[in-house]
């Protein structure tokens, strides 16, 4: 009896009549032109006005990607020269854990403690090994900085993290445009160019036993 209440999917194989829809070919065009760019396609099959919007949407999220990455990169940028004011820092190291080595510690000495400790736990018998550990791993001479406060630091902080944030909102836009296009790509493949035809999905009684069939039309 359960089976009787579940609803039926069935895919009806039926041709459209009414208006005709645009040919096979012109819709592959607008469907490959919707993944270059959302809206190129609703207008190639004469949805202009949706067109027009996806295009306007894929502008304004282009915007925004630009303009985080920008604010990010500023932020960065900015928190490292402050950081060399403010604590010596050598800004000619590329590496990212020296920034953030920055963030956490307000001098190399109290860093490299630390790294003296990691490289006891990794090789706990071999002095020689944990020597080398230190030396490649720690920060000296030039590369050594010194916070003329704690202010300073968390400042210094608090910018590295609003580029960090913007950094993420710049991903989020990327993630954006990619769905803009699956669905200017998925509006082009069953809906735009169709609305003068019968309609595409339908629900249907079930035709022997008591249920719902969802018929969809290709």
């Amino acid at each position: 009896m359960m089976w009787n209440t579940l609803l039926t999917l069935v895919v009806a194989i039926q041709p459209s009549v009414g208006v005709p829809a645009p040919k096979a070919s012109l819709r592959g065009r607008a469907i490959l032109a919707s993944i270059a760019l959302p809206g190129t396609g609703q207008m190639i099959l004469g949805n202009a006005k949706r067109g027009e919007a996806l295009l306007w949407l894929d502008g304004s999220l282009w915007a925004l990607w630009s303009g985080f990455s920008w604010y990010s990169s500023a932020r960065e940028h900015d928190a490292r020269i402050f950081a060399g004011r403010e604590a010596g820092a050598d800004l000619t190291v590329r590496e990212s854990r020296y920034y953030r080595a920055l963030e956490q510690y307000d001098n190399a000495d109290l860093y490299n403690e630390g790294v003296r400790g990691d490289a006891r736990d990794a090789y706990p018998d071999d002095p020689a090994q944990q020597h080398a550990y230190y030396l490649n791993h720690g920060y000296f001479g030039s590369q050594a900085w010194n916070w003329s406060s704690d202010s300073a630091r968390y400042l210094y902080w608090g910018t590295r993290r609003a580029s960090r944030d913007a950094a993420l909102n710049s991903q989020f836009a990327i993630g954006a445009l990619l769905l803009n296009r699956l669905a200017s790509m998925v509006d082009c493949a069953f809906f735009a160019g169709r609305e003068g035809s019968q309609p595409r999905v339908e629900f249907r009684p079930g035709d022997v036993e008591p249920g719902i069939k969802v018929c969809y039309r290709f």
